[in-house]
């Protein structure tokens, strides 16, 4: 009879570890099915004012230009190898058509083969980074039954599509370093937090957003500390100006300006295209309210880090092209953490170890009077 127990159990258990490494798979290949949607319909490096040789070599105009934790991290790999590879790379670009469509759609010149393949190389990476940062985050802040995260990380793979018709070099890294960040957040790793909010910055200025969601790795819910959350947020503003200011004053000299003004684009699509602006405002306000629906009983770390969105949304307004969801990376995790609990709410409330928004507005008067 113990035998007998002790086989169904070992049964069970390799099931559910070969089912676990199926989705496991299946979550790669996902990552790889985004990765070459991307790189194929994205119309990537595309941009003549940013192109891929502008990038790499520092002449793009700004402010794509300041944009540099790709290109730079593109141009050290690249320094460590001899020019022979510089070569061969440049005839495997020539002579296989698989590599010359690749690059054709990358829009990097044969002269530029290896540091384009090593470009795509980290593309990939981040991708896949994203996935299983995703997942990680996904298990910290919800309690679910086993194998839920993977299945949910299937679907925020697919929930990118429409993202991915408009890219530029950073919005790849944009999205894994956003996600990893909330995932630190979400674990409690300040250390950790600190490198990878260096990195967002000098990949876009705009992952500063993470500030908002980071004031949780400073505030205690029983004696929050107005002062540990100024020295926190401080010290974020800091790692920001140390990063952006040297990065903006090496290229000032080069064309272009700090912010592209696009507001009467947008009054253009919905004078030329009124029906799309329609649908495009609904569906605006159903994500909106898709991700603040009852939002005091959802995680805190998932609603704050969502909330700079509404943000991002008025800059999207006044600098961003028309149907550029691509500018809403920074929040799309954080986003899709509070669409899913407001869906699941019915059939299969989902339980947060992390404190709710109710839990820490609680804690705000406590905070206050410690000022």
């Amino acid at each position: 009879m113990h035998s007998l127990s002790t086989t169904t159990t070992s049964n069970h258990a390799f099931r559910f570890h070969f089912v676990k490494g199926l989705l496991t798979a299946l979550i790669v290949l996902f990552g790889l099915g985004v990765f070459f949607f991307f790189i194929f319909n994205s119309g990537i490096n595309a941009n003549t004012r940013a192109s891929f040789t502008g990038m790499i070599t520092g002449e793009a105009h700004r402010p794509f230009v300041t944009r540099v934790f790709l290109p730079w991290l593109t141009r050290g790999i690249t320094a460590l190898f001899p020019a022979s590879v510089h070569e061969a790379a440049k005839t495997l670009a020539t002579s296989s058509d698989f590599m010359g469509s690749l690059l054709g759609e990358y829009n990097a010149p044969s002269d530029f083969a290896l540091e384009a393949l090593i470009s795509l190389g980290l593309q990939l990476l981040c991708v896949q980074g994203f996935a299983f940062a995703f997942r990680g985050l996904f298990r910290k802040v919800y309690k679910t039954p086993a194998l839920i995260s993977e299945l949910t990380t299937l679907v925020v793979l697919l929930g990118l599509a429409p993202m991915l018709f408009l890219g530029y070099l950073y919005d790849l890294p944009n999205l894994f370093l956003s996600t990893l960040g909330l995932y630190c957040i979400a674990a409690k790793l300040k250390r950790c937090y600190f490198l990878v909010l260096a990195l967002a910055v000098l990949n876009k200025e705009t992952a500063i957003v993470l500030a908002v969601p980071a004031i949780l790795l400073f505030w205690d819910l029983q004696y929050p500390s107005f002062k540990k959350v100024l020295f926190g947020t401080l010290a974020q503003l800091g790692i920001f100006l140390v990063l952006r200011v040297p990065v903006s004053l090496l290229y000032r000299n080069n064309p272009g300006g700090f912010f592209e003004a696009h507001l009467a684009d947008h009054i253009e699509m919905f004078r030329d295209y009124p029906v799309i602006g329609i649908i495009s405002i609904l569906i605006a306000a159903g994500m909106i309210l898709l991700v603040f629906h009852k939002w005091r009983q959802k995680p805190a770390v998932a609603v704050l880090g969502a909330a700079p969105g509404l943000l991002l949304l008025v800059l999207f307004m006044f600098g961003g092209i028309a149907f550029e969801i691509r500018v809403f990376y920074e929040v799309y995790a954080a986003g899709f953490l509070c669409i899913i609990s407001t869906l699941m709410a019915r059939k299969m409330p989902l339980e947060t170890s992390l404190p709710t928004m109710q839990e820490w507005l609680a804690s705000m008067p406590v905070f206050l009077a410690g000022r």
